[in-house]
């Protein structure tokens, strides 16, 4: 099965007809957006990126809801493309990360782009692609 999955995006398939036959068709198609960003990262830094770029089945319980909803809209613009050209398609889809939420970088550099008392302006965080 997992051999399908990698060699459906290679074949142009539509999502749809793959996961036609699903148990979970909705988690199957979602899953396949996801892999379509990181197929062509090594195995060690696919899971960070698919943890990353593959959108949840709804968005209500998610921390960042705005993200969710951009992510999966992106995902769906983004159709037609794969690896890093779909994760440059979807990050300039997504909406500028708070500074908090860089992985404790700092954000000195950043000062300039946010606002003083929310800190929203700062450049997205680079996916965790580099374990």
């Amino acid at each position: 099965m997992l051999c399908g999955l990698l060699a459906f995006p290679l074949a142009g398939w539509a999502a749809k007809d793959e996961c036609a036959g699903a148990v979970a068709p909705q988690r199957c198609q979602a899953h396949l957006q996801g892999l379509r960003s990181c197929l062509d990262l090594p195995e060690a830094g696919r899971r960070g990126c698919l943890a990353y770029y593959t959108p949840p089945l709804g968005c209500q319980r998610q921390r960042d809801a705005r993200r969710c909803e951009a992510l999966m809209a992106a995902q769906s613009s983004c159709e037609g493309m794969l690896g890093a050209q779909r994760r440059a398609c979807v990050d300039e889809r997504l909406p500028p990360a708070a500074c908090s939420a860089r992985g404790g970088q700092p954000c000195a550099a950043d000062d300039a782009a946010c606002a003083a008392g929310r800190r929203d302006g700062c450049r997205r965080p680079a996916p965790p692609l580099d374990e």
